[in-house]
Order: structure tokens, then C-alpha cells, then sequence
């Protein structure tokens, strides 16, 4: 068997005269002489360190006739339109995940193991949970965080992977999705986002950056402060119209003066509506420094706190290149204003013919115990890798995309 200092090699092209080959290490391909006994496409061999490797032992076969260079076996080894490969973007990945660790760590986390199958999930009509028998799979781990700090965990991380069904198609997504979520008791919604961003700046220094990120021909200034602008401000900086409230007269009114065209039957969902608006700029966010859109409108979360006679929520999003990379809020510690703002949810499901889901009951249990003041975040893990290695394409990010499994 190979020891630790030889490297793995493929035979992937075989010369006419057989004196060259083609092995592939890693990513990397090298032309190298060959005088020993026949190859064959596929076979495998330990190699050297040494520039030009030299095979040492064979130590795998495809069988024959199997290899193919367009095969699973070259899937993470072939190179996009800009000369990166799966495997160059999974060691960065890797070094991101390290980065984070290590910044909650240095902050006085706790990295927490939640279950992937719950039996509550969340009632948000805009997002719908996988039936696993008489479960579910987790959506987020918002809730088990809050658990936990009822029990007295004052710091606790997850990063781990979600589900959520039909989250529509694109470059951003997959139905399987790695989330950072983290929480501080005691701390404001500005602590998070101070969080949100040093650990961002940690990660991109960890791939040799020095605070000005490239993302898809974009320069992005990394360096903390970011922009806070409230979702009021961005749509008449971005879209040109003022939104005096988020009442629907404002909401229908603003989409129209911005001539985003809308169906009859939509002209009255006022949650249809302002994600068409919101949609409208969001290409516009982030592009020269990462902003936090903040205040958004209370009907579109059911778990933070509230301002301004109930119609603001107290939540800041995270936009970088025009995309969503993360979603924060204070906690809202109101059991009875909890319960009602699900029951809301569930009603708007039945309005929309949606699937009914069970609430979780051990969630709400925990609230009456009394969940502390706080805040916390989730982030998209995938996406934050995405801007961090100027990749157009979730699929680029991960080991294996929803259908290669």
C-alpha cells in the first residue's frame, strides 16, 4: 500500500506507441514516460512526489472497457468555463468550514449536533418541509438552538445540512443545502451581524484573500463596516419609488410605479407582491460592499421581534453580489405572540392550499419555560462558498448536487 507521502494516480490516456500516458493526480494532469508491463484506461497506481511523477505500484482497475473520461470517475477532476475544478472548490470549501470553526471557537461557541428528522417543523407558508414517515426533515435548526438556550447554553453553532422541498430552481439552490446558524443570549441583532462579518473577512483570508473579493467580474470590498439600509431606503435607491408603509395600497402602488408587470390575480397577494419588488432590486444589493437590508415587513417572518405598531420586523438580511446570504433577527421571546404568528402562518397555508405541517410542540414548550432575550442568524453555507470562490453555480460547491445522488 501507498505511504502517506505518495500520491494517488489514474491512467487516463494511453499514447499509440504506449511510451506515453496520461495520469491524473488529483486535478492535475501529467504526461509521463512509460517502458513497464501494458496499462490499461482506469488502472490505478501510487506515485510519487517527485515533478514528473514516477508510478510506483498498481493498486486498482476499471474494469475493462468501463473507463471513461465522461464518467462519474472525472466529475469533481473537469474543468468549467474558468479553469476551476469540483475538487480545487472543495478544498477551499474545507478551508472555509476551518475558518468558521475556528472563529466560533475564538468567540466561546458551542458546535451543536441537531437531528436531522424533528417532529414539528416551521409553519412558514413560503417554506415547505420533506414528510419522513411521521417526521420531518429539518429546515432549520432555529428552533433546537432556542432549546437550548432556555437550558443555558449562552453560545451554540450548528453547521449542518437542511431540507427544504421545492425551493425552486437556479443557481443558488438545491433541495439539500449546508446552514451555519449561530446565536448569542443577551447580545443585540448588531453583535450577529458583526459576527457575520468577521467571520466572512476570516474565511476569505484563510484562501489568501486581502479584503477586495472578485465575484463574477465584480470588485467587493470585504472590509467591516458593511452598509445597513432598510428595505424602505433600498427600493428607492434601487427601484426608484417610496414605500411610505408595507400596507398593501403602498406595496401595489410601489410595484406599479416601478412597472414590474402583474397579473390580475395577483394584484391583491400582498406576499406575492413584495418578493416581486423585492426581486426587482435585488441584483443591485451588495455589489461593491456586502449590505444588511433590514426592517423588513412583519408579515414576512413569524419568529422575531416587532416594531412600529406590529408592521416592522426587527430582521437584517445579508445581500453580497445581489445574492441572500444570510437572514437574521433578534428572538422574539412572546410565547402567546409566538403561537398566534403560527397560527397565521397555518391559516395562510390553508388560503393557499398549501400542505398542513405539525408546529413544534417542544419549541413552544420551551418558550413558556422562558426563552431568554437574544439574537442569532442562518447562513447560507453554499453561498458564502459560492461568492468566496467566484462560482456562478451552487452545483460548483458541492460534493454531489440533489440529482447526483
Amino acid at each position: 500500500m501507498p505511504d502517506k507521502k505518495d500520491r494517488i494516480a489514474r491512467v487516463i490516456h494511453i499514447s499509440d506507441s504506449s511510451k506515453k500516458v496520461t495520469i491524473i493526480i488529483g486535478d492535475q494532469e501529467h504526461e509521463i514516460s512509460w517502458h513497464g508491463a501494458p496499462l490499461s484506461l482506469g488502472d490505478v497506481f501510487s506515485a510519487t512526489q517527485n515533478n514528473p511523477p514516477q508510478l510506483i505500484e498498481k493498486i486498482g482497475a476499471a474494469i475493462p472497457g468501463a473507463w471513461n473520461t465522461d464518467g462519474d470517475g472525472m466529475r469533481w477532476r473537469r474543468r468549467n468555463a474558468a479553469g476551476h475544478t469540483r475538487m480545487e472548490v472543495l478544498w477551499k470549501r474545507h478551508a472555509i468550514r476551518r475558518a468558521i470553526r475556528d472563529y466560533m471557537d475564538n468567540e466561546g461557541f458551542i458546535e451543536i449536533d441537531t437531528p436531522l428528522l424533528v417532529h414539528g417543523t416551521t409553519p412558514d407558508a413560503t417554506i415547505q418541509s420533506f414528510e419522513v414517515g411521521d417526521r420531518y426533515l429539518i429546515t432549520s435548526s432555529e428552533y433546537q438552538i432556542k432549546r437550548l438556550e432556555v437550558a443555558g447554553f449562552d453560545r451554540a453553532y450548528t453547521l449542518t445540512n437542511n431540507y427544504r422541498r421545492d425551493d425552486g430552481e437556479g443557481p443558488y439552490r438545491n433541495q439539500e443545502f449546508t446552514m451555519l446558524e449561530w446565536a448569542r443570549v443577551g447580545q443585540s441583532l448588531a453583535v450577529i451581524e458583526t459576527d457575520a462579518e468577521r467571520m466572512t473577512l476570516a474565511a476569505h483570508k484563510a484562501l489568501g484573500g486581502n479584503g477586495k473579493l472578485f465575484y463574477q467580474g465584480r470588485s467587493i470590498d470585504l472590509t467591516p463596516p458593511w452598509e445597513r439600509m432598510t428595505v424602505a431606503d433600498a427600493i428607492e435607491r434601487y427601484a426608484g419609488v417610496k414605500l411610505p408603509d408595507f400596507s398593501l395600497a403602498s406595496i401595489k402602488q410601489a410595484v406599479k410605479t416601478a412597472k414590474i408587470h402583474v397579473q390580475d390575480k395577483d394584484q391583491n397577494d400582498i406576499y406575492f407582491l413584495f418578493s416581486l419588488l423585492m426581486n426587482h432590486i435585488q441584483p443591485s444589493l451588495g455589489t461593491e460592499r456586502p449590505v444588511f437590508i433590514c426592517d423588513w415587513p412583519a408579515f414576512e417572518t413569524s419568529s422575531t421581534q416587532e416594531k412600529d405598531n406590529g408592521e416592522v420586523a426587527e430582521r437584517s438580511e445579508l445581500f453580497i453580489s445581489g445574492i441572500e446570504i444570510s437572514d437574521g433577527f433578534p428572538s422574539l421571546t412572546n410565547y402567546e405572540r409566538q403561537k398566534q404568528t403560527f397560527q397565521e402562518q397555518i391559516k395562510r397555508r390553508q388560503a393557499d392550499s398549501s400542505p398542513l405541517v405539525s408546529i413544534d410542540e417542544a419549541y413552544l414548550e420551551a418558550m413558556r419555560m422562558g426563552l431568554p432575550c437574544g439574537a442569532g442568524m442562518a447562513l447560507g453555507f453554499d453561498r458564502l462558498v459560492m461568492v468566496l470562490t467566484d462560482q456562478p453555480d451552487i452545483r460548483s460547491v458541492l460534493a454531489f448536487a440533489w440529482d447526483e445522488v
